[in-house]
């Protein structure tokens, strides 16, 4: 039987215990940790996630990933003030995401989550699928860093933190579909990041990495006479490694590096700043109203 916790969440496959009282230090109190192997969460998308096709945007799809891995971790008796407070935070240096459907807005979504793997206390794999009515939209696959909060370098978190995010094996972790070599043109997008674009961290949030993959992929379009509005995303893969600051100038360079037949195209971007590269990601993206030749031909 689930059990329904706090925030809504459904308690599924409970895990023993730890002996935690969910307080760090005098006067902290972060709620009464669950500890459980799998958490899932109602959640919808907002208004402005949605193209004027009335469909979600990548990124969008993205920050209720990471807004379903946080209500997992408040749950677990790991809310953001208690990172803050022990001066440790948990970052992403790879994410992967699949596309199944499309959603309209308004439709009540589940979005289910687990901690796959969690190794040496530092390195944790969360996986997450968003669903309605028994029909995927996406699936996730997203691997985290436990750092110093002060430095972002890599340091091994505690025991407590360990046991309140336990290993279980529900689905396959999420891979990028294959597709043919078909090397085409690259192209440059340049841009300074906002200063309003900060996250809690003081950098740039890695669902924005998208959003920019897209802006370039976009622009590229327009450029081919063909519509914006009309990028449909399949899937997609980021591997960080620089963040991206305020003020900060941003170079994306994409090209084609790929197709699916005539059904969609396969980009390589490399995103970097003045301090070096922030990441490298791969984008599956195909056209709304039917074949995608037209998009492929685009890095022609």
């Amino acid at each position: 039987m689930l059990d329904r916790g706090a925030s809504g969440a459904v308690k599924n496959g409970q895990a023993p215990r730890t002996e935690s009282s969910g307080r760090t230090t005098p006067g902290s109190c972060y709620l009464n940790p669950v500890t459980n192997a799998v958490w899932e969460f109602p959640l919808t998308l907002p208004r402005n996630a949605f193209t004027a096709l009335e469909v979600p945007r990548a990124g969008d799809i993205w920050r209720l990933c990471q807004d379903a891995a946080t209500l997992a971790s408040i749950n677990s008796g790991w809310p953001p003030l208690r990172f803050r407070a022990e001066k440790v935070a948990f970052i992403v240096y790879k994410m992967t995401v699949v596309h199944e459907s499309e959603t309209p807005y308004g439709t009540a979504l589940t979005a289910k989550t687990w901690v796959s793997r969690f190794r040496r206390r530092t390195l944790s794999t969360r996986e997450l699928r968003v669903r309605t009515g028994g029909k995927q939209i996406a699936a996730a696959t997203q691997e985290w860093v436990h750092v110093d909060g002060d430095t972002l370098k890599p340091k091994q978190g505690s025991f407590e933190l360990a046991a309140a995010f336990p290993e279980t094996d529900v689905e396959p972790s999420v891979n990028m579909p294959k597709f043919e070599a078909l090397p085409g043109a690259e192209d440059e997008f340049v841009f300074d990041m906002w200063q309003t674009w900060s996250d809690p961290l003081a950098h740039a949030n890695h669902p924005a990495y998208i959003d920019w993959c897209d802006e370039a992929t976009s622009r590229r379009m327009v450029a081919s006479g063909l519509d914006p509005v009309l990028l449909r995303p399949i899937a997609e893969q980021v591997t960080f490694r620089l963040s991206v600051l305020p003020g900060e100038r941003v170079t994306v360079r994409t090209k084609r590096i790929g197709a699916i037949g005539a059904d969609a195209v396969v980009l390589m971007h490399h995103l970097e700043t003045e301090r070096g590269t922030a990441a490298d990601a791969t984008s599956v993206r195909a056209l709304a109203d039917g074949s995608s030749a037209a998009l492929i031909s685009a890095w022609d």
